[in-house]
Formats: structure tokens, C-alpha cells, sequence
């Protein structure tokens, strides 16, 4: 649809804002070549913001998709914003977004008092950060005490000296040394991992922190992931094949069901979640998923159709198990366009089964999220059917494949709430 200055006050009367935003994240700056559309866009502007600030919560909440709907696309440089909109905008957004995600437009607008102390607050901690990764440094643990565990199979601690932190892990039985001590050197905020043996013969881990990364967030990381991997059971995914169709059913509803474990067991740790982007996020699934089988593999950022998927499984035949992408929930045009990128790049003529991962990290009103998410998948042009709600955040279609009408994809809908 093109943006024009009577559907601009046609979807203002209706306080349809979603709308209008999203024509102009399409459309684009060209819209401001007509005079009478670039008024109607000022005009527009000045009542939405005029909005939110008279606002109460509940409508707060809901037009704060919005904001960050035309932040996106001022940021992306879909449609650039005047700059006493940028303006606006940032002011209205620094309460609850980063500073790191509002630098590069703040950095922009120095003299506005709210600009100029969002950029002055990254950059110093730019530069707290560089210092601290021009020292790096690893502590002598040879004086130091190990532990004796009784009644569980893991304990985590993190120790301070000399202005230096490091993890320490104990475990129940030894035996599992090299195979935790692998499996804790993927994890995005380790650097590395030393198997420590003290005077009385007893072993524990040491748990190094990459740079730029707090030794509070490298424990919680490796809680986590200790949390699931020992909680691991005869339930998890065993990755079946049916000789005749290629690729059960089983096995894909397995693993979205592990999935929905993991993220789960994530949900607790809003600390470490609130530090996670998408590649984050992606990582975090790939590595537990592609130690559930030895004749199985999971893999991220895999090349795939016309792209790099985010998460590819795949058995011993290279047969593609299931095809994943993970976004951050940015709104319902941000959802669309990512349901368009995974069956345009990724899914291939071969695939049949897929998975769309969407974590909640900002906006209140994670059941509006949900029922936005579910309505964008059931009226997408490739969607043939919604085949219902398989658990509480998870949701079924079949999609037609694009690279071939009369070939039809199972899609799940999988859902994270970290508000």
C-alpha cells in the first residue's frame, strides 16, 4: 500500500499508529517529496507523541511496540526521522531501552540533555572496557581450598583477589571433569576452562571470564547451563527416523519441546537474559541441542537455502531435522518480515519442518505479545492452517513452501517472556 496523505489522518482518527508506522518503515523517505504527505507525516508525529505522553499504563504498554517499531526503522534508515523527532523519540524510549541500543542515534543529538548523557554514559563504559582488556590476567588458585559435596551434583561460586574474578565448579564425581569442562567452554562469556587439581588430590573446574564480560553474568551463564545439563533425562530428544517419510514427527516435537525447557530454565535468569542478543540466544539452544546425539548435529549460523539459518539439525544422512531462526519480538512488522526471510533464504524445497523462536525482552503484556504473534502467523499469505496451541507458548501452522505451492511445511511458533 502507498502512504498517502488521506490513509495518514484516515488511520490518525482511528489512532491506527501501528499502521501508519509500518508504511513508513516500506515506503520509506520518498514519501517526503510530496509536500502534502510530508505534512500529514508531521502532523501525524506530533499527535502520536502527543499520545503516549497522556497515556495511562495499559495504553502505554501497547504504543510502546510502536516506539520501537520507528525507532527500528529510523536506526535502519528505512525512514529517517526529522530531528526534533529523533529527538523525541529517544527521550521517550531511554527509560527502559540500553544505552548501547540508543548510542548511535543519541550520539547524533548532543545538544538535547537526555542525548548527551546516554552518549556520555556509553562511552565511558567503552573505555572502562578497553582498560580493563589491556590487563589480562589469570590468578594463582594453588593456595586455595576445594570442596566436599554431599546430596547434589554441582556447586558454583565465583571469587574475587586482586581486583580479579574467576567461577569455581564442584561437582559430585569426578568422572564428568572433561565433559562438563567442554561443554562450559561454548558458552559465549567463558574464555576458557582449566581442570584443577589440589594438594589433597581433589579436582574442581576454574572458569575464566572473556573480556567485557561481568564475573556475576559468567555465573549465572554457567548455573544455567549446569542446571541443563543435569537435569537431562530418558525424555529428551532421541532424534527417531521413520524409514519412509525421512523424519518423524517425534523427534521434531521432542526437540521444540526441549526447547521450550531450555528457554524456560532462561526465563529465570532475567539478569543473563538481559545482556542476550539474537546470536546470544542462538547459541545458547545450539549447544545443549547438539549434545543430545552423537548421530545427530546442531549448528548455528549454517549455511542453508540462500543464507545462514540460525539453528540446523541435521541426523547422519545430512537430512535436515528442523530449520530454526531466534529474533528478539520488535512487533508485528518485525515478526512478518522475519516469517518472510526464513521460508525466502532458509527453508529449501527439501524441508519440511521449522521453528521461529521469539523472546520478549521489553515490552509489558507478554499475552497481547502472544495473540499480535499468533494473528501475523495465521494471516500470512504462505499460512494454509493454524493447527492449534501444543503447549502454553507454543504454537502450530502449516505453511505452504514457497519454493513450491503444492508443497506444504510444519511451522512452530515458540515463545520466551523475559519481562
Amino acid at each position: 500500500m502507498i502512504l498517502s496523505q488521506e490513509i495518514i489522518y484516515q488511520n490518525l482518527s482511528a489512532a491506527k499508529y501501528t499502521e501508519i508506522i509500518t508504511l513508513l518503515h516500506q515506503n520509506g523517505n520518498s514519501l517526503d517529496l510530496d509536500p502534502s504527505v510530508a505534512l500529514a507525516i508531521r502532523v501525524f508525529m506530533d499527535e502520536f507523541f502527543k499520545t503516549i505522553a497522556n497515556a495511562d499504563l495499559l495504553a502505554s504498554n501497547e504504543l510502546n511496540q510502536d516506539l520501537d517499531i520507528l525507532y527500528i526503522s529510523h536506526r535502519q534508515g528505512n525512514y529517517v526521522l526529522q530531528d526534533e523527532h529523533a529527538v523525541h523519540l529517544i527521550n521517550l524510549l531511554h527509560p527502559r531501552v540500553s544505552d548501547k541500543d540508543l548510542y548511535p542515534v543519541a550520539k547524533e543529538h548532543l545538544s538535547d540533555p537526555v542525548c548527551l548523557e546516554i552518549t556520555k554514559r556509553y562511552e565511558k563504559r567503552i573505555l572502562k572496557a578497553k582498560q580493563i582488556a589491556a590487563q589480562p590476567y589469570r590468578p594463582d588458585f594453588s593456595a586455595l581450598s576445594s570442596k566436599n559435596l554431599v546430596g547434589q551434583k554441582f556447586e558454583v561460586e565465583s571469587r574475587t583477589r586482586d581486583g580479579n574474578s574467576w567461577v569455581k565448579v564442584f561437582l559430585r564425581t569426578e568422572e564428568l571433569l572433561d565433559t562438563v569442562a567442554e561443554h562450559l567452554r561454548k558458552l559465549t562469556s567463558v574464555d576458557g576452562v582449566n581442570i584443577t587439581t589440589k594438594s589433597n588430590g581433589i579436582k574442581d573446574l576454574t572458569v575464566y571470564p572473556k573480556r567485557l564480560y561481568g564475573i556475576e553474568e559468567v555465573e549465572d551463564e554457567v548455573k544455567l547451563n549446569l542446571n541443563n545439563y543435569f537435569s537431562r533425562n530418558e525424555a529428551d530428544p532421541i532424534f527417531r527416523e521413520e524409514i519412509l517419510s525421512g523424519i518423524s514427527d517425534v523427534a521434531y516435537f521432542q526437540i521444540l519441546d526441549y526447547m521450550l525447557k531450555l528457554g524456560m530454565g532462561l526465563e529465570g535468569f532475567k539478569g543473563l537474559s538481559e545482556k542476550m542478543d539474537e546470536e546470544r540466544y542462538r547459541d545458547y539452544f545450539v549447544n545443549y541441542l547438539d549434545s543430545l546425539s552423537n548421530s545427530h548435529t546442531a549448528t548455528g549460523e549454517t549455511f542453508h537455502g540462500s543464507g545462514k539459518s540460525d539453528i540446523l539439525i541435521r541426523n547422519a544422512e545430512k537430512e535436515v531435522l528442523l530449520v530454526a531462526e531466534c529474533k528478539l519480538w520488535n512487533g508485528a512488522g518485525y515478526l512478518g518480515e522475519a516469517v518472510d526471510q526464513l521460508f525466502e533464504r532458509y527453508v529449501t524445497w527439501r524441508d519440511g519442518k521449522a521453528a521461529l523462536l521469539i523472546f520478549n525482552t521489553k515490552i509489558i503484556g507478554f499475552t497481547r505479545i502472544i495473540d499480535i504473534a499468533v494473528e501475523v502467523l495465521k494471516t500470512h499469505p504462505l499460512c494454509i492452517s493454524y493447527d492449534g496451541q501444543r503447549k502454553e507458548t507454543s504454537f502450530s501452522f502449516t505453511f505452504r513452501n514457497l519454493k513450491d505451492p503444492l508443497r506444504s511445511i510444519k511451522l512452530e511458533l515458540v515463545m520466551f517472556n523475559f519481562v
